[in-house]
């Protein structure tokens, strides 16, 4: 619709018509095509037009109109409850084109009280623009579902460019254990396993190796700079990916000549399931930093 000028800039929102983030408001869509449609199909509400029989209300959406259309949709498609099927939400499920003012004038038998009362979840819309509870009616919708004990979820949008950088995070580790299990087999390491005495040594040597990247990760509990984060989650990646592979090579050679009997292969074998945790205490570090991009821009 925005592609075909059916809907376009108003004083009221100025949004760019090349931006696929955010969008038009819902006020503008509901004055250039929600209200427009519904009218020449007869003046029910969107919701109406497209199910005359009705649907049962999952759930609640809740939401100030202040959002793009394109960024509540990505909102509530990512943060959609697992077991719900349908949804009320004012702007669909109102007809628009009645007098909106005669629907609510009783605020606890209003349309909205009654889906609320009927619904299993509320989900909550903020958006970039302002908080949702400066409109006082997304206020009242909260008090009521916190009254009558609704499951409340706050929508957010899909992280950015999170499964290409988990990608990054997974082929680093990959490359780099594979490597280190190379290495490892080229100068035998895991005979160090079959010399007399040599077991406390090799396992602490090899412990000490992974206490480097566990001490990476104490700095970002302290800097919450993004940029830092980043840099410490993929030097995390590369030595955790390397001490996963060496300590997988050490396990696996002892598992298989002395099978899964002896105190150090046991010990190995904990190594190696220690490297892959602290694999994947990476790869989350660095989900976590998107995680905090996404939190800031909708801060």
């Amino acid at each position: 619709f925005v592609a075909e000028c059916r809907i376009e800039p108003t004083a009221r929102d100025g949004f760019d018509p090349s931006d696929d983030t955010i969008g038009p408001c819902i006020h503008t869509v509901n004055q250039q095509l929600i209200k427009p449609v519904t009218k020449n199909a007869g003046g029910m509400s969107w919701a109406l037009m497209l199910h005359p029989d009705g649907l049962e209300c999952d759930v609640f959406v809740t939401h100030c109109w202040q959002e793009g259309i394109y960024e509540f949709i990505d909102k509530v498609l990512n943060s959609w409850p697992g077991r719900a099927r349908h949804a009320y939400c004012c702007m669909l499920s109102n007809p628009q084109n009645s007098d909106i003012g005669s629907l609510i004038c009783s605020p606890s038998a209003s349309p909205f009280a009654q889906a609320l009362h009927a619904s299993t979840y509320m989900l909550v819309v903020p958006n970039q623009r302002c908080s949702i509870y400066s409109r006082v009616w997304c206020a009242y919708e909260a008090f009521l579902a916190y009254s009558e004990s609704k499951l409340i979820f706050i929508a957010s949008g899909p992280v950015p460019c999170l499964k290409r950088h988990m990608s990054y995070i997974a082929m680093i580790i990959v490359v780099v254990s594979t490597a280190a299990a190379c290495v490892a087999f080229q100068y035998d390491v895991a005979r160090v396993g079959r010399v007399v005495g040599a077991e406390s040594e090799a396992s602490l040597r090899l412990n000490a190796f992974a206490s480097l990247p566990c001490l990476l990760f104490i700095p970002t509990t302290v800097v919450r700079s993004l940029p830092v984060m980043r840099i410490v989650a993929y030097i995390s990646a590369v030595l955790t990916a390397a001490y996963f592979g060496i300590a997988a090579r050490i396990a696996v050679e002892l598992c298989a000549t002395n099978g899964l009997v002896g105190d150090y292969t046991s010990r190995c074998l904990v190594d190696a399931l220690g490297g892959l945790a602290l694999c994947i205490g990476a790869a989350t570090m660095e989900a976590d930093r998107l995680w905090r991009i996404r939190a800031q821009l909708e801060a």
